[in-house]
């Protein structure tokens, strides 16, 4: 009678249990775009002007802003992004260099890196000297 086969499984690596010890955070970003599009009425919120979602450069087209850059936990915090025409998009980040545009916050939110613009609530737009 032969004895049943029972293959040996090899230990998990040293990075391996780390990483599974570590509670990784994993976020969709189609998610994250769809709630700040879902919040902002598919509107731009300089402007007003209904967005659509297109890979074509045109004017009303809708883009996804980072207030705070992509940085840590910021990346995919709705509460730190904005959706913005293509034209103020450009306006804000700096690409044109005539009329650039900054954001103002009305209301703000601490994590452990510090305080940040509550893009929940409303925030206005000042052009920058």
């Amino acid at each position: 009678m032969a004895l049943p086969f029972f293959p040996q499984l090899k230990p998990q690596t040293r990075v391996e249990a780390r990483a599974d010890a570590k509670s990784l955070t994993r976020v969709d970003e189609k998610k994250f775009r769809g709630e700040v599009w879902h919040r902002d009425r598919n509107r731009c919120r300089c402007c007003g002007r209904k967005v659509i979602k297109t890979l074509a450069r045109v004017p009303e087209r809708g883009e996804v802003h980072h207030i705070h850059g992509r940085v840590g936990d910021l990346r995919y915090d709705s509460r730190a992004a904005l959706l913005l025409c293509l034209q103020h998009h450009e306006r804000v980040t700096g690409r044109v260099n005539q009329h650039r545009l900054t954001v103002v916050a009305t209301k703000t939110f601490k994590t452990p890196q510090g305080t940040f613009t509550d893009a929940r609530e409303p925030v206005t737009f000042r052009e920058a000297s």
